[in-house]
């Protein structure tokens, strides 16, 4: 870099070299100031991207936690089937026995038999409201995991957009370190 100092007595002239010095500190200064500038912005980048990164994990969490209450629920209805199956087994097993026994005693058969009647209605209908809640139940699930799986896709998207702007400028801050090192 070629500096036009003019010559005194006893070198350079100090006023041209204090002024060269002083400009160079100003332009020194300023790539200073823009290149902190520049850092502080990355750090907020990436406090942000942190943030994302933080609810993404509490969602990850919110919907693990679902998915073992409706786990819970769904084995809780699997034992209610399995005993509303067995109680229809024993009743049918109880109406051909009253049936085989009728001849002997009619009207108790036939009081018994209403009585298991009315215990497989009650059955039917535990069942077609078990059906019910059960397609509820499945119909909310897959509705909140469809949600969910559309906010972390929009996350995941935000945080790729993030992480490629954190890189360029990272890159852009080495080429600028690399421009005021050389």
């Amino acid at each position: 870099m070629s500096v036009g100092f003019r010559k005194s007595l006893f070198g350079f002239n100090c006023d041209d070299v204090i002024e060269y010095i002083e400009q160079s500190h100003k332009k020194f200064s300023e790539k200073e100031n823009e290149l902190n500038q520049k850092i502080d912005t990355l750090d907020t980048t990436i406090a942000n991207v942190n943030t994302q990164l933080d609810d993404v994990k509490a969602a990850k969490a919110a919907v693990e936690a679902q998915l073992k209450e409706y786990t819970d629920k769904y084995d809780e209805i699997e034992r209610l089937s399995q005993n509303i199956g067995k109680l229809y087994l024993v009743a049918q097993a109880n109406a051909k026995s009253i049936m085989q026994n009728s001849a002997e005693t009619r009207d108790i058969t036939n009081r018994e038999v209403e009585k298991n009647l009315h215990s497989i209605d009650n059955a039917h209908e535990a069942l077609a409201a078990l059906k019910a809640e059960i397609m509820q139940t499945s119909d909310d699930f897959v509705n909140k995991v469809d949600t969910l799986v559309t906010s972390l896709a929009t996350a995941r998207e935000q945080v790729s957009q993030k992480n490629t702007d954190n890189r360029e400028l990272t890159e852009q801050f080495e080429n600028l370190f690399a421009d005021i090192n050389k």
